[in-house]
């Protein structure tokens, strides 16, 4: 039997070792590479530069090469060349000259072929040429602004998802660790009771407390499988693709705020003061720069240019065409004569029901309210931003006071755990002192990851996210 469980643990553990080694950096890498919406941003951006190469082709020439033929029944055919059949017929007796008579074309064919070239080009046009190619300008730049602004989001969820495994992890860590000290205390008890040391109720009060923790690990341990899905998610990779997590303690990187990971724990937490101080730092200027405002800031570009797109309703029209042809025979060879014509095209619009007039004050009206909805979402992000800067230093703050909440809450447990075994203590002793460590130990899990999350947050708010 233990050949048996050797052999599965030696499965088990080659079979953990196999699985890759993901770092965060490794995250961030893959999901740059496969996260679905980083991936139709790029798209989006593809599209809006080619809406702007096409804004340019409304200033060019358009040429167009018209072909068709025509068929007519055989008494069509007939009527309509009737008359020319009668002066053949009669030419001569009018003293016409029979080589005169033979280059009378008819004036139908059985089948009748046209061919035709026509150019034209726009020279004005209200300026809906140039109007066009802003709001082809001011899209493309959205993109761009929303591509970086996806970008960053993309790596802060991923991110984010990431010290959430980690934290979920540290979770399941505690939650068995509870377990095992209890599963301990509880055999403890059962041999104490053999000796006459410890009562049956000793032994089901740990049975009740073997069983929540039992129950408080099912629970870590999902958790962590749906903190491992989002990741993965984030990714945007197969949501049951396995790996190992590199942890904090291993990471040689630095916090989004620049601060070293090892260092997070030494610091000590900012005052009061140095809080309010930190979010007064925060000012509009630094938000302008984010690409979420600039986003913003070419939907108020867009909102102008259909301003502008109104008033072409108001402007005149003109452009030049010319053509040029082959006469229609019964051939499609190019030959015969070649009649050509240039006509120049000039319109002013007189009054339209009054629909120009209100699509403007529908334009000027939309272009009112993009400038609020710029200046709510201003203050919107400047309250993020700031409640991320407080979010940081709260967690900070929190950090050292959770520690030294362990280290006392653990030697509080050893000195009970002690007692507990001289028998000097109850069970509810060192239940309550358990419970006591396992809290103190989540508070400061919870601080230590608040904080690294609180960090991403700012960053994203701050618009400063980066690979």
């Amino acid at each position: 039997m233990r050949h048996y469980i050797a052999l599965l643990i030696f499965i088990l553990s080659v079979s953990a070792s196999a699985q890759e080694l993901l770092t965060m950096d490794k995250a961030v890498d893959i999901a740059l590479q496969h996260n679905h919406s980083l991936l139709g941003s790029f798209q989006d951006v593809e599209s809006a530069k080619w809406g702007k190469l096409n804004a340019v082709t409304n200033f060019l020439p358009k040429v167009t090469v018209s072909s068709g033929v025509t068929q007519i029944d055989n008494e069509t055919l007939a009527r309509s060349n009737a008359a020319v059949d009668f002066i053949k017929a009669a030419g001569t007796q009018f003293g016409i000259p029979p080589q005169y008579l033979v280059n009378i074309k008819p004036f139908a064919y059985h089948n009748t072929y046209a061919t035709s070239i026509t150019v034209v080009q726009p020279i004005y046009n209200g300026g809906a040429e140039a109007v066009g190619y802003k709001a082809a300008d001011a899209t493309e730049e959205k993109s761009e602004y929303s591509l970086e602004d996806t970008r960053q989001d993309v790596i802060a969820r991923v991110r984010v998802a990431y010290f959430t495994v980690l934290k979920a992890q540290e979770f399941t860590a505690l939650s068995k660790e509870s377990a095992s000290r209890t599963q301990r205390y509880l055999e403890m008890t059962q041999r104490r009771v053999t000796l006459g040391l410890r009562t049956e109720t000793d032994v089901l009060r740990w049975q009740v407390q073997l069983a929540s923790d039992e129950g408080n690990v099912i629970s870590a341990e999902n958790f962590l499988a749906m903190a491992k899905l989002q990741l993965n998610d984030a990714m945007g990779i197969a949501p049951h693709t396995e790996f190992t997590f590199q942890k904090i303690s291993d990471s040689t990187a630095v916090s989004s705020g620049g601060m070293p990971v090892a260092s997070v724990q030494a610091d000590p937490p900012a005052g009061p003061d140095e809080d309010r101080d930190a979010s007064r730092q925060i000012t509009f200027d630094q938000l302008a720069e984010t690409p979420s405002f600039k986003i913003m800031d070419a939907n108020l570009r867009l909102a102008s240019v259909n301003i502008d797109k109104s008033w072409i309703a108001f402007q005149p029209r003109a452009n030049l065409a010319f053509q040029y042809g082959w006469e229609q025979n019964n051939t499609v060879a190019l030959d015969g004569i070649r009649p050509w014509a240039i006509s120049f095209s000039l319109s002013f619009p007189i009054f339209n029901s009054f629909g120009d007039y209100t699509n403007l004050e529908k334009a000027r009206a939309d272009y009112a309210r993009a400038q609020e909805q710029v200046e709510s979402f201003k203050s919107g992000l400047l309250l993020q931003a700031i409640n991320a800067q407080l979010t940081v230093n709260a967690a900070q703050q929190r950090i050292e006071t959770a520690r030294k909440g362990t280290g006392q809450a653990q030697e509080v447990l050893n000195a009970v755990t002690r007692r507990y075994e001289s028998g000097s203590a109850s069970n509810i002793d060192v239940i309550d002192v358990q419970t006591a460590y396992t809290s103190a130990k989540t508070n400061y899990i919870t601080a230590l990851y608040d904080y690294y999350i609180a960090e991403v947050q700012l960053d994203r708010a701050l618009g400063r996210v980066s690979q």
